[in-house]
């Protein structure tokens, strides 16, 4: 007599079980049933989904009460930092409208291929040398995660020409620590800020801080789309896309801004200019040259005052967070050869479906069925279990409320629900900020992501972090390395790489 095969409810499990093995222990546990292939994919789908929602929900209860948790997320907690973000906004608007009016971004260019970046990197090598200027900023080396934003900039502004202080998101693999820039205004004495401020102590931790040369070069290397983003097609979707993200970033400022309609006025004189010089250029070319100026222009102005990278769809809460994930220009490759066609192959998609599907979180708030399947919670129904666990039901004729030490009695259930929202504000109050301070986590396209446990038998190497829960490919992780080098089933679906994710892990603060 054959022995059946032991099976396990995956959803028990502490690590994400691979395709085959699930497959497996679903044929195993249902044995005299058959599954076809696209029901097993299904199902998988949703396995992922759940467990990925599951690692949200674990990730958040035990980084909730943490002090940068809740200046980023907190509907509450968050509003001092996010004010201090809009106003150091509000001045790189007036900055970058200055530059534009002067015409600085007019040669502005997202357009580059690696090849062409490898010269350019040679001939800028050996620049920056000269006299010992230092720049009007300090690079904090690491900041505890432990210790409030309020007591650095409180610590700071004891120095003079104190402008603000800016944090990096935590390095979960250095026990979310970040990174700081101490900015001071134009003539402060850095060597006297540098003196005072290095060695400083907040909570027995040591501040250690760094000066920076002007004119330093560090040779970093810039991001490439894939060439498909310079296709007609796709250039016109950006355009749209980079025009509601302007107007959305605009709003949340909170005042009457007008940048992006001097943006498009001044592209359009750029257009005209430069139109006079290329008689000789086809009306298709002509069509594409005079879009990706306008496009390029909104990217320009998304970037340097909205802290917005477009190709990486991130948003940060600073210049230099926003340099140190992603340095500028991020290119739109080009092919090498002018007849060459749009490669439009699997990871081309993928990383498109990312980016559409990034950007339309920032755009829209997604109604409670999209929320659900992206692992938020939905207000209403988490009100309604809320209820349901505050009322005690005697019998048919009587119920009660539980909220503290409330027991007033009621003929139907409908009036305790009705007392509850109507006496008990507080309580109702409190479900609400719990649910906005989950949400807000969970549909950040950028949020922070719990490690996953590697599966058994699975090298180190490839544990993983899970893709945003709703991504367009359903949930599959992202791993540290080349996909396409690993065995896999040949019925999974190629490719689930983030290709365009922000850079983790630490940087070279070195040019900062």
């Amino acid at each position: 007599m054959t022995t059946r095969p032991a099976t396990v409810d995956p959803q028990q499990l502490n690590f994400l079980m691979p395709y085959k093995q699930f497959s497996d222990n679903l044929r195993n546990t249902h044995a005299r049933s058959y599954f076809t292939e696209e029901e097993l994919h299904s199902r998988y789908l949703s396995y992922k989904q759940t467990y990925a929602t599951r690692q949200l929900t674990e990730f958040f209860k035990s980084n909730k009460d943490k002090i940068w948790f809740l200046e980023k997320y907190h509907p509450v907690h968050s509003l001092a930092h996010e004010q201090d973000t809009k106003k150091r906004r509000r001045h790189d608007y007036d900055v970058f409208m200055a530059g534009l009016e002067r015409g600085e971004y007019d040669d502005v260019n997202y357009d580059g291929h690696p090849d062409q970046q490898e010269d350019r990197q040679k001939m800028e090598e050996g620049e920056g040398e000269g006299e010992e200027e230092y720049e009007n900023k300090l690079v904090i080396k690491t900041v505890p995660p432990t210790i409030p934003r309020e007591k650095i900039i409180e610590m700071c502004s004891k120095v003079d020409g104190f402008e603000y202080l800016a944090l990096s998101e935590p390095n979960i693999s250095k026990k979310f620590h970040r990174v700081g820039w101490i900015q001071f205004s134009a003539g402060t004495d850095m060597e006297q800020a540098h003196t005072h401020l290095d060695g400083q102590k907040i909570d027995d931790f040591v501040f250690h801080v760094a000066m920076n040369k002007k004119n330093q070069t560090v040779p970093r290397i810039p991001r490439f789309t894939f060439d498909i983003s310079n296709s007609f097609s796709r250039l016109k979707k950006d355009f749209e896309q980079a025009q509601a993200l302007a107007r959305k970033l605009e709003e949340s400022l909170g005042e009457k801004m007008h940048g992006l309609e001097a943006v498009l006025k001044r592209a359009k004189a750029v257009k005209e200019r430069t139109g006079m010089k290329l008689d000789h250029t086809g009306e298709e070319e002509m069509e594409k040259r005079n879009l990706k100026k306008e496009l390029d222009l909104v990217i320009a102005y998304l970037r340097h005052v909205h802290m917005y990278c477009y190709y990486c769809a991130l948003e940060c809460n600073s210049r230099e967070e926003l340099s140190r994930k992603c340095v500028e220009p991020h290119y739109r490759r080009i092919p090498i050869e002018s007849n060459a066609k749009y490669s439009k192959n699997d990871k081309a998609n993928y990383w498109l479906q990312n980016l559409d599907h990034r950007i339309e979180l920032k755009l829209y708030t997604p109604k409670d069925g999209k929320l659900e399947s992206l692992g938020g919670k939905v207000i209403e129904n988490e009100l309604s279990a809320f209820v349901k666990t505050q009322v005690h039901k005697e019998h048919e004729a009587k119920y009660k409320c539980k909220v503290g030490d409330c027991s007033k009695a009621f003929k139907g259930y409908d009036f305790v629900e009705k007392h509850i929202f109507s006496k008990h504000p507080e309580e109702v109050e409190r479900i609400r900020e719990d649910v906005t301070y989950y949400n807000n986590y969970v549909l950040d396209p950028n949020h922070v992501l719990p490690v996953m446990n590697p599966a058994p038998g699975q090298p180190p190497n490839l544990i993983s972090m899970p893709a945003a829960t709703g991504t367009q490919w359903k949930q599959i992780p992202r791993i540290g390395m080349d996909i396409d080098s690993l065995p896999r089933d040949p019925r999974q679906v190629k490719s689930y790489v983030d290709l365009d994710a922000p850079a983790e892990g630490d940087a070279n603060i070195s040019f900062y």
